[in-house]
């Protein structure tokens, strides 16, 4: 803005009508014994366009596919909250078994979903996944299953947010999960892209009877105030949802609070980036962002303190309940 402050625009604001149906679906879900109270069971026909999460990896995913006859012999069991302690509830019996692997580690790593049936184990999915990540309390609002019973969405209120981000760990974990309840969700973001901010302005007018009251508070010798006015985006923190994308697919922007590198993920090199994504009054909301070499657009680093930008898949897991 004038004299160099900053904005943050929030998503309400840039949002033309507030999307009440999901609202209104909770509400009447609510009110439904567990386990229709929380989960929401897709059919064959909901589209989800998995093979860009492969995008910051390879050129070419079949690369990894080849490899899997050598990699399922030496990936352990994913483990996680429900894993160690008893669920609240048993699922239904009718709902699919299966388990999920995690090779070579779960700090950086690929997971692999099998559905167990009685003749052998199906391969279900494939995704690159991390345990690094940072935790973030959130009430719960919905779990949103895939076709196959073993994969899920989970969205969930972040302070005043609302966010979706795929669950990495739904086979160890779903009969812990109950709507309206409050859970620590550990979250990272895996970049599709991302580079240095590029230095945005936005024109526009400002109220004239502000314009007004302004400028009578005016020092002498400072410049009157005009109903134009730039505000100067450096330093705002912004996290979108991409309209046509999928639901935990993410465009962000914001300054950089620490950068760690870390070796080999999936062949990748690369930086956990924690960046400033939201901001809920004088609280800011920190995300941990995975960005490998490929997805990066500048030759230099992410550095503490620049701002950054891009697109990204929202992941995470159940770290413990509230």
């Amino acid at each position: 803005m004038d004299g160099g402050g900053e904005a943050l625009i929030r998503r309400d604001v840039l949002e033309k009508e507030a999307p009440a149906a999901d609202d209104d679906e909770g509400s009447l879900r609510a009110m439904l014994p567990w386990p229709a109270s929380t989960f929401v069971f897709e059919d064959d026909k909901a589209a989800h366009y998995c093979g860009s999460h492969w995008d910051p990896f390879f050129e070419d995913a079949k690369d990894l596919m080849v490899r899997l006859p050598e990699i399922l012999p030496n990936a352990g069991a994913q483990t996680g909250y429900g894993y160690d302690n008893k669920p609240t509830r048993e699922v239904p019996a009718d709902w699919p078994k299966g388990f999920e692997l995690v090779w070579p580690q779960p700090e950086y790593g690929l997971a692999i979903i099998l559905r167990a049936e009685k003749d052998a184990n199906m391969l279900v999915s494939l995704f690159p996944v991390t345990s690094v990540g940072n935790c973030h309390p959130m009430t719960l609002r919905a779990v949103r299953v895939w076709d196959s019973g073993l994969e899920a969405q989970i969205t969930a209120s972040w302070r005043e947010a609302e966010v979706s981000f795929f669950d990495t760990r739904y086979p160890v974990n779903r009969g812990c999960y109950e709507a309206g309840r409050e859970y620590d969700f550990q979250c990272a973001g895996v970049a599709y892209s991302a580079g240095p901010a590029a230095k945005k302005e936005l024109q526009v007018k400002r109220n004239p009877d502000e314009v007004a009251w302004m400028n009578q508070r005016l020092k002498e010798g400072e410049e009157p105030h005009s109903t134009d006015c730039t505000l100067v985006l450096d330093g705002t923190a912004m996290f979108l949802p991409i309209g046509e994308w999928d639901v935990d697919d993410y465009s962000f922007r914001g300054p950089v609070t620490s950068v760690e590198a870390f070796d080999d993920w999936l062949g990748q090199s690369g930086w956990r980036v924690r960046a400033t994504v939201m901001r809920f009054g004088d609280e800011d909301a920190d995300l941990d962002i995975m960005i490998t070499r490929r997805a990066w657009s500048a030759a230099d680093p992410p550095q503490v303190g620049k701002n950054i930008e891009g697109q990204l898949w929202l992941q995470g897991y159940l770290h413990s309940p509230l």
